[in-house]
């Protein structure tokens, strides 16, 4: 459906005018309003990401909030939300791009060119009028000449009908009535041609002028209306766009909630705050008519019981006694409830299950470091070797110093690792007969009368050296094995393959370990370490290094202690002990 304001409006000229003002008003109305939505947005997203900030755990607490899937899945849904919050920002800038600023500069054009057309239509509006005028004027004076003419030639009909005129006054009346016929004349002629002139006008006006202006108001107004429409589906789709992203946003917050598993949170308790330590056995009666003294009362050192309180003999030597004749104890608190102690280097300061975890984190840190070393030093061997095929690409001899210092730092990585190891053979839970005895009895199992543990460690269990079945190349290269204490390695020798000087640090470097480790307070209280298990030799091996040990294939030898990383294992045959190359044995399950 169209219509043509020029044939339609074409006597309104004054109400388009209003019309087309409150058009430009509305628009500026929506930019406002656009306006204000952009607000809105930003100071949502902004509260919302103060929200976020102010439930966001600090970095003392991310570890905490990282350990159960509560709090866990609490800090995915801040994070989730805080992308909520970007995506508002995002609504509010596409309005400010895509909308408002448009609007605003097509207010100031349309209003420019309004300006413009009505400026044209008035001017149309004054030419007619002014036309229209002139012949008012031109007629007015037609009319004048015409009454003239009649009243002159009535006075000349009466001079002529009158016999008392003379002559001379009706030829006077004549010659008037004749003057004014002519100007009747003239103006008439001129009123014919202005009149022409002023329908002509008109009809320009009418049918030509004002129709190509009211064109243009309505081209304007139509691209007004048309603009209005486009913003209304960008202000549509400035949100819709984000729209998924959103979507995504909560989905990922619904599925954070889903990943929330309470007996998880459970576990995850255990393992914080799990000490180690077996319930107390029986309370023993103590007989008030036997002497002090006589029925010492029985110490569990495995059992929470032990760790509450101990008598303390006033330090003045009196016997502490009351006036009853018996001795008051003076109790303080140790161990569990005891307070913070300070953190020392084998985590003794730990419950006995916090302390393993402890020495497992700090053994799983060394390994690591010393995986990264060994593949920054197995680039290195290779960028020699290239060197060496090619010098015109670089001095072979330019890397041996860097390939030095990571032996050092591997030599120190791996006696800081046999020092954790030897803790962990030493921490109290790794004997832990008493407690297993403790729980199978009150369970109603049977007793083990054995305190050596025959489970293996998982990655023990799963090591591929179990499944060698067949013997290395002839040029396998076996690295320098770990000191042991009390063993120098001042003789040491190099095995084959590896005279070169980066494998020869690993050997310059290396120290007792018994003269670096701090003196471990476990052996006194725990005796000789605890046999692993048993392997047997799948190949002959001559040691060449101090802390190596020869093996005889076939032969049966007593694992002290699981390879850690390094490519050897330490065992024990009789009164010898040393280490072997793992690949050279298969563990006994």
């Amino acid at each position: 459906m169209t219509t043509s304001w020029g044939s339609e409006l074409w006597d309104q000229f004054e109400p388009i005018k209003k019309h087309t003002d409150k058009g430009i008003e509305f628009l500026q109305k929506f930019c406002n309003f656009s306006r204000e939505r952009q607000t809105i947005e930003n100071e949502y997203a902004g509260k919302i990401k103060q929200l976020v900030k102010k439930y966001q755990p600090s970095k003392k607490d991310e570890e905490a909030y990282n350990r159960f899937t509560c709090t866990k899945a609490f800090v995915g849904l801040l994070k989730e939300l805080n992308s909520v919050a970007l995506q508002h920002e995002t609504i509010s800038e596409n309005i400010v791009t895509t909308v408002t600023k448009e609007a605003l500069m097509l207010g100031v054009e349309l209003k420019a060119e309004r300006k413009g057309i009505i400026k044209e239509g008035e001017k149309e509006e004054k030419k007619l009028q002014d036309s229209i005028d002139t012949l008012n004027r031109v007629k007015k004076h037609y009319e004048q000449a015409h009454k003239a003419f009649e009243q002159a030639k009535a006075a000349f009909n009466r001079a002529d009908n009158d016999p008392n005129q003379t002559k001379a006054a009706v030829e006077r009346l004549k010659s008037i009535m004749n003057t004014k016929n002519q100007l009747r004349e003239d103006s008439k002629n001129d009123y014919i041609l202005q009149l022409q002139k002023t329908n002509t006008a008109q009809k320009e006006h009418y049918f030509t002028n004002m129709p190509a202006v009211f064109q243009k108001m309505q081209d304007m107004d139509e691209k007004r209306t048309r603009s209005l429409g486009e913003f209304y589906k960008k202000f549509s789709i400035s949100q819709n766009d984000v729209n998924p992203i959103l979507v995504k946003c909560l989905e990922a917050m619904v599925q954070e909630a889903e990943q929330i598993k309470p007996s998880t949170d459970s576990v995850m308790v255990t393992d914080k705050y799990k000490s180690g330590y077996v319930p107390p056995g029986d309370i023993t009666f103590e007989d008030l008519d036997v002497e002090p003294g006589h029925h010492p009362k029985p110490v569990d050192t495995d059992s929470i019981s032990s760790e509450l309180e101990i008598p303390v003999t006033p330090s003045n030597g009196s016997s502490g006694g009351t006036i009853s004749g018996k001795t008051k104890k003076t109790k303080r608190k140790i161990g569990l409830f005891s307070k913070k102690d300070e953190p020392k280097e084998d985590f003794s300061h730990l419950q006995p299950t916090q302390q393993k975890k402890k020495l497992q984190e700090k053994i799983d840190e060394l390994n690591a470091k010393i995986d990264k070393e060994q593949k920054e030093r197995e680039g290195l061997l290779k960028m020699r070797d290239v060197y060496m095929k090619n010098s015109s690409l670089g001095d072979p001899t330019s890397v041996d110093g860097q390939l030095q210092q990571i032996g050092k730092r591997m030599d120190d990585y791996r006696l800081e690792l046999q020092k954790y190891q030897k803790y962990v053979g030493n921490a109290p839970y790794s004997n832990s007969s008493n407690r297993n005895s403790f729980m199978d009895k009150a369970e109603g199992k049977p007793v083990s009368t054995s305190g050596k543990s025959q489970t293996l460690p998982k990655e023990q269990v799963n090591s591929p050296s179990q499944n060698a079945s067949t013997p290395p190349p002839p040029d396998f290269t076996i690295p320098a094995p770990p000191p042991i204490d009390g063993l120098s390695t001042s003789s040491t020798q190099s095995l084959p393959n590896a005279s070169s000087p980066a494998n020869s640090t690993f050997d310059d470097s290396r120290h007792s370990i018994g003269q670096l480790r701090p003196e471990s307070t476990f052996d006194e209280d725990f005796g000789d370490e605890v046999v692993l298990c048993t392997c047997i030799a799948l190949y002959s091996f001559d040691a060449t290094e101090g802390s190596s040990l020869s093996l005889q294939a076939d032969d049966t030898y007593d694992v002290m202690e699981y390879d850690s990383g390094d490519g050897w294992t330490r065992v024990r045959k009789g009164s010898e002990e040393g280490y072997v190359p793992t690949s050279y044995i298969q563990i006994d399950n």
